[in-house]
């Protein structure tokens, strides 16, 4: 059986068209998109890791309708730079693209940053298409405006909000996906029934299996929890300032994990981690029952993840990256402190002074670091 749906998604003045489906008609219902965009050439920017024939399926749909050129990038922590997207720039112009020209992004969520922040600087912005190929990028990074590369001391320093004309979530890319790369992506998923979607708490945590075997009609449930739970918080907010701020809950530890493990600590992993840490912190300052803290623990634990910071990434080492933090200047500084984004129960962001940004004393995030660290019970 083969089934595409199509939704909208709007995060404020912005509007775009959100497709998942599976199976030849999927390909074929893609098609079928891309004539309507009437442009002039394609450019595919697709993951190294790709098959030829993953690759060579979305080039056949693009040929159908102009002439496509297939670009590569690798999907890499250390790779998803502003020298990298000034090489692909590079390779792209002398392609023949013109205004009427639309990018491909086809990849998981580093692929999608990278072609992302190379349609919205070629031309001071030429058309983009998201064809996420791992589950993380079609229940997370496509559902956002934000494209951005790392710099040598963090994560998504340099960037920009640039919006795709459409996402097309072929779900058949998902069969070869790694075990470790659903759980990682179901981490995401996760955050957003702890901060936003509480309700679908007991849902969720009976669908979840540790080894992490889902069919086509799974994966389109957590997609479609994603898509709700981000609209939700996203519909008055598409810069994610304000309410969607929640969108980055666990990511101030978690992306400092990241970053220093370079990358080998999957992004879903290392929320999932963070998310801990913060949960400990929120409940250390009394905003959090361990009942709530529990809950966290839970769901991931469901899934499969980690619950320990891996080999190697010192407490005083995520302490000194979560210092130079891209989410920093939201609030006015307050020495001694760090600001992070804290939970005063499920779906209920704390907001001191109003913004969801909480100036925690060095002390305690360091208590909510070790206790991911095996160093406190």
């Amino acid at each position: 059986m083969t089934t595409v749906t199509e939704r909208e998604v709007r995060f404020g003045d912005v509007r775009y068209g959100f497709s998942v489906g599976h199976g030849p008609e999927s390909l074929g219902a893609l098609t079928r998109k891309l004539e309507g965009l009437d442009a002039d050439r394609f450019v595919i920017v697709a993951d190294t890791g790709l098959t030829q024939d993953q690759i060579d399926g979305i080039a056949r749909c693009a040929g159908e309708v102009a002439p496509t050129t297939v670009l590569t990038a690798v999907a890499d922590e250390k790779a998803k730079s502003l020298d990298v997207v000034t090489a692909l720039a590079e390779r792209l112009i002398p392609t023949g693209i013109t205004r009427r020209s639309v990018v491909i992004a086809l990849g998981g969520g580093l692929v999608g940053n990278m072609a992302g922040l190379l349609s919205a600087l070629v031309f001071r912005g030429i058309r983009l298409v998201h064809v996420p190929t791992t589950l993380l990028a079609m229940s997370d990074s496509v559902l956002s405006l934000k494209q951005a590369v790392n710099t040598s001391v963090g994560k998504n320093h340099l960037g920009t909000f640039y919006a795709p004309v459409f996402v097309w979530n072929h779900l058949d890319f998902l069969r070869t996906l790694p075990a470790d790369e659903i759980r990682s992506a179901l981490c995401e998923m996760i955050k957003n029934v702890l901060g936003i979607v509480p309700d679908r708490y007991d849902e969720v945590a009976a669908r979840l299996r540790s080894d992490a075997q889902y069919t086509p009609e799974d994966f389109a449930w957590f997609i479609d929890l994603c898509v709700e739970a981000k609209c939700a918080v996203m519909r008055d907010d598409k810069t994610e300032r304000g309410d969607a701020l929640i969108l980055e809950y666990g990511h101030t530890i978690g992306h400092a994990a990241e970053l220093l493990t370079g990358g080998e600590l999957r992004h879903g992993y290392a929320i999932g981690l963070g998310m801990l840490a913060v949960a400990r912190i929120a409940r250390e300052l009394g905003l959090l029952t361990a009942e709530d803290e529990a809950a966290h623990r839970t769901l991931l634990a469901l899934n499969g993840a980690p619950t320990v910071l891996p080999a190697g990434v010192s407490v005083e080492a995520v302490m000194r990256t979560i210092a130079l933090d891209n989410k920093r200047g939201y609030v006015k500084a307050t020495a001694g402190t760090r600001d992070l984004i804290l939970l005063e129960g499920l779906g209920k962001p704390h907001r001191p002074g109003g913004a969801q940004i909480t100036q925690v004393p060095e002390a305690i995030v360091r208590l909510g670091v070790q206790s991911i660290a095996g160093e406190v019970a």
